[in-house]
């Protein structure tokens, strides 16, 4: 029971301290690095299809003082 609700704190932790931004870009522009293409890793994600790329990147919350 410990070890679900130390998981569930860190869980909350890390959705509240750490946040997402995406962007898509479509037209030619889009297609300046290939036509098509997939990439994913801890720093985010990227999509690429004729005329189309999206990007899902993770960012930190920054507290307001």
């Amino acid at each position: 029971m410990k070890n679900k609700v130390t998981l569930l704190v860190v869980a909350t932790a890390v959705l509240f301290g750490v946040g997402c931004a995406s962007t898509v870009t479509v037209g030619p522009k889009a297609n300046d690095d290939g036509y098509v293409g997939a990439s994913a890793s801890t720093k985010g994600a990227s999509v690429t299809v004729p005329f189309v790329k999206a990007e899902v990147k993770a960012t930190e919350a920054s507290k307001k003082k």
